[in-house]
């Protein structure tokens, strides 16, 4: 594939990305009963039977393995399991544009992981980078507008959900380089929809039946489930496999930006100067991450279906 499609197809990424967290944050302005549980769960469902008979129609649909199921169903209880309901708690406390700063800082920690699971070797640029990109999570802080909007323990959901996308980045490699795209999207939508589903009838559903479903929510969920969970994650998996997620994931660096220019286009935030200037430290320091010496050599990217081959 060539590469300045896989670069669009990582740039709307980020642009489909940037919008979940806007329209996350404006479903529970709309309905504040609605939980994490019920927007994923349905967000899955959504995606799940709108993919799997295109999947299946373009001939992409491949079984999964026997000696790597245990990796899918370890990824999908992380992604989207785990992961969207800290994320989603976490947008329900946090302003969407901090909520995706915070999320952002993701690459950051990828080489840690990497270092933990496969000893890839860190560079003190990965140190600069990382103390550069909390420096300007505490700069925004600083911002009395967003703090009164935010609740404390938003931070330590979208911490959470932080560590838990690094974990599921250090299993995608298991994978990543034996099945297509497409695959990996549909079979992890699918276990995860499996685990969410005892959650929701058994803890939302009198929930549920008291909502009221509006247009816009309607019209929300069914972007989250088409565009978000389906078409995004299937193009970020695209990239992933042909330039690595190293790579991929510096894409996602744009996301807050997107996510800030959407919430501003929708009056749910104002544009200040802390929130550009922590902006800005952040995505430099996610930069800095990414820059290593010629000599210093990654053991392998994770595109790459063996985890210790070279790049």
């Amino acid at each position: 594939m060539k590469k300045y499609l896989v670069y669009f197809y990582l740039s709307l990424t980020a642009v489909l990305w940037g919008g979940s967290f806007v329209l996350t944050r404006a479903l529970f302005q709309m309905e504040p009963r609605l939980t994490p549980v019920i927007i994923v769960t349905f967000r899955l469902l959504l995606a799940s039977v709108l993919l799997i008979p295109v999947v299946v129609s373009i001939g992409q649909w491949e079984r999964i393995r026997r000696e790597d199921r245990k990796y899918f169903f370890l990824m999908a209880f992380l992604e989207p399991f785990l992961y969207f309901i800290c994320e989603n708690s976490g947008i329900r406390c946090v302003p969407g544009g901090l909520s995706s700063i915070i999320i952002a800082t993701i690459p950051l920690f990828v080489p840690f992981g990497l270092f933990v699971a496969y000893r890839e070797k860190l560079h003190w640029i990965n140190w600069i980078g990382l103390l550069l990109s909390i420096f300007g999570v505490a700069f925004m802080i600083q911002d009395r507008a967003s703090m009164s909007q935010t609740d404390p323990k938003g931070f330590v959901f979208l911490a959470l959900a932080v560590l838990i996308a690094v974990v599921y980045c250090v299993f995608l490699v298991k994978v990543v380089g034996k099945y297509n795209p497409y695959t990996i999207t549909v079979h992890t939508n699918l276990i995860g929809l499996a685990y969410f589903l005892p959650l929701f009838f058994t803890l939302d559903f009198p929930v549920f039946v008291q909502l009221h479903f509006t247009l816009p929510m309607i019209l929300a969920l069914a972007a989250l489930g088409i565009a978000c969970s389906s078409l995004a994650y299937i193009l970020f998996n695209i990239g992933v496999k042909a330039i690595g997620a190293t790579r991929a994931s510096v894409f996602n660096n744009a996301i807050p930006i997107f996510t800030l220019i959407f919430a501003y286009l929708l009056g749910q935030e104002e544009i200040t100067a802390y929130k550009i200037g922590g902006m800005m430290m952040i995505i430099i320091g996610v930069l800095i991450a990414q820059k290593r010496p010629q000599q210093v050599r990654p053991t392998y990217h994770m595109g790459d279906s063996n985890p210790r081959s070279s790049e």
